[in-house]
């Protein structure tokens, strides 16, 4: 029988290892997630996997083309991971935001006018968190609350009665959920932020809200292996209406601005008491208000 040496077994692993290393570097490479949905034909089916900074988690993304419902169920039988999110064409239309449709099922939600009691309340926040809403209807709602108005003769958003700090940042309403759901750094970056900064301006009393509310019409929360921008932003837009509804709906900003004050000189009575008393200051994380 023909046998091989050491040394020569050594030399044909080598010469192998050669011959795969060359083989790899002349494959083609392909950078998933730009700005352009094109990007995302290969064989039309790429996956992605970028990775997201959340409020309280980082969760792995993963994207393919296709699909045109924007108002997918989560499947809650995958216990592989995070449900597998598709870039949704009709968002890529500027006017979208606009001309997108909202108010077709039974998602309370208008375009016109500010916001009703039938469309924040707790059946309304359910809808939002287990995806029986569009992404669209999800920040129309908040739009709305925020003070931004429908103008149906130029068929544009304004930001008419929007909270004076709001407004100076974000003078056209953003989205907070990421509709054209491409999660690209130059494509995602803008909701990413914008929805961040509409979680800092939560006070620290509201900040987990959500699951006490939702949870006597039977919501118990996400878990974390399946969480997904989508879901994660869903939720954080249901907590801050939340917290609208309690503390913002049906005010005024003057009448605001003198709950603020109350609240300030309260603080202050507070804190005086705490030195008088020499008690450690309970910390509390920053709020950025939104009016």
């Amino acid at each position: 029988m023909w046998s091989v040496g050491y040394p020569a077994v050594a030399m044909l692993w080598i010469l192998l290892a050669n011959i795969q290393t060359s083989i790899s570097f002349q494959l083609p490479s392909y950078h998933l997630l730009s700005s352009s949905v094109s990007r995302y034909q290969c064989n039309n089916n790429l996956i992605s996997s970028s990775h997201t900074i959340h409020a309280n988690s980082i969760t792995s993304l993963f994207a393919k083309e296709g699909g045109d419902d924007d108002c997918d169920c989560p499947d809650d039988n995958n216990n592989d991971g995070p449900d597998i999110l598709q870039p949704y064409l009709p968002a890529m239309d500027p006017k979208y935001s606009a001309n997108g449709p909202i108010g077709e099922g039974s998602f309370k939600i208008s375009r016109s006018g500010g916001p009703t009691d039938e469309e924040i309340t707790n059946k309304q926040m359910l809808a939002i968190v287990t995806s029986e809403c569009n992404d669209l209807e999800v920040n129309t709602l908040v739009w709305k609350c925020l003070g931004y108005r429908y103008n149906e003769d130029t068929n544009e958003w304004t930001p008419s009665e929007v909270f004076p700090k709001w407004k100076e940042r974000y003078p056209t309403p953003p989205d907070f959920i990421g509709m054209k759901r491409v999660y690209s750094k130059e494509v995602d970056q803008d909701s990413l932020t914008s929805n961040q900064a509409l979680v800092r301006s939560i006070p620290a009393e509201f900040k987990q809200s959500l699951k006490p509310t939702l949870k006597p019409l039977g919501w118990t929360g996400f878990q974390m292996k399946g969480l997904t921008p989508n879901k994660t932003r869903r939720a954080q837009c249901a907590n801050w209406l939340i917290f609208y509804r309690e503390e913002l709906f049906g005010y005024t900003i003057e009448e605001l601005k003198e709950k603020r004050r109350l609240k300030a000189e309260a603080g202050a009575a507070d804190e005086a008491k705490r030195k008088e008393e020499g008690t450690e200051k309970e910390w509390k994380p920053p709020v950025k208000e939104v009016f």
